[in-house]
């Protein structure tokens, strides 16, 4: 079963909350260094960028240029264009569709990627120099 438009949406939608309850997590600490600080300040500003990228794309996705999420939601509803309404046949199709991806893989897992988003609150963010700063970093580290 590839993800439909909506079931996409909606793990953006999740995303986008996740990443707010842990900068909401992340300010409630107060920095122990000036340094931890710098850290914590890198960290929320990686996830303000994840956010904003995610709802850039969840913006695209309700201008809904090709019709893709009005077909969809229409489907939903049991909505053809050739039928009118048939409710039943698009359950039971939906559900012949779900079935057989859940056959191809019996074993496969809900994955919690509730521990994945921790994990950002605990690692060191990677920062990236540009320029001078960069150039002059390079020649810091050829001397020591």
């Amino acid at each position: 079963m590839s993800s439909t438009l909506l079931e996409l949406t909606r793990a953006a939608h999740e995303d986008v909350e996740r990443f707010e309850t842990l900068i909401v997590k992340d300010l409630q600490n107060e920095p122990a260094s000036n340094k931890a600080r710098l850290y914590q300040s890198h960290r929320v500003r990686y996830m303000i960028d994840q956010i904003t990228s995610t709802t850039h794309k969840l913006v695209e996705t309700y201008e809904d240029k090709d019709n893709t999420r009005k077909v969809e939601i229409a489907a939903l509803g049991g909505q053809t264009t050739a039928t009118g309404t048939n409710a039943f046949s698009a359950f039971y199709d939906r559900l012949k569709e779900i079935r057989e991806c859940h056959r191809g893989r019996p074993s496969a897992g809900v994955v919690d990627t509730a521990d994945e988003y921790e994990k950002l609150l605990e690692e060191e963010p990677q920062i990236e120099f540009s320029g001078e700063v960069s150039q002059s970093m390079h020649m810091v580290n050829c001397f020591t």
